[in-house]
């Protein structure tokens, strides 16, 4: 799904020979984030219950992955991962912050290139994401998914 949404993303961002539409250019950075978040929320469905079991063993995982959460994680980590999942993070972070700037403020918007832009960042946290050694995928699943107790 993550590819396809990146796929949706850059034909909006690119439609229009002139100047682009700012409804275009907003859908194209929220299917750039959810394509991010969609990849995390698959890693980790594959990571700790596995890609063959039964929709309702693998969808509550999948589903289990929160927005806001995630972001906290990825801000709380700091420098204590490896630098690929510091790039996940720190990408995840910007798409998710021009996501709710794209959905929410009625200011004028980026333009083309740098929708463009923030379209090849979350390509490259994809691919990065699936490059992971598997045993930072299992640590990252379970980092995004567990509650932490105080």
């Amino acid at each position: 799904m993550q590819n396809d949404l990146l796929d949706i993303a850059e034909t909006l961002a690119k439609l229009d020979g002139g100047r682009p539409r700012q409804a275009c250019l907003r859908r194209a950075v929220s299917s750039a984030y959810y394509a991010l978040f969609h990849a995390l929320a698959s890693l980790c469905a594959v990571q700790l219950v596995g890609w063959t079991k039964p929709w309702e063993v693998y969808t509550p995982i999948y589903r289990s992955l929160d927005h806001s959460r995630a972001k906290d994680d990825f801000n709380g980590w700091g420098r204590r991962q490896s630098s690929d999942i510091n790039l996940i993070g720190q990408t995840f972070i910007k798409l998710q912050e021009e996501r709710h700037r794209a959905d929410y403020h009625p200011e004028p918007f980026r333009g083309r290139a740098e929708t463009l832009d923030l379209i090849a960042q979350a390509r490259t946290a994809i691919t990065r994401l699936g490059a992971l050694p598997s045993e930072d995928k299992l640590r990252l699943a379970t980092q995004l998914i567990t509650r932490k107790r105080a």
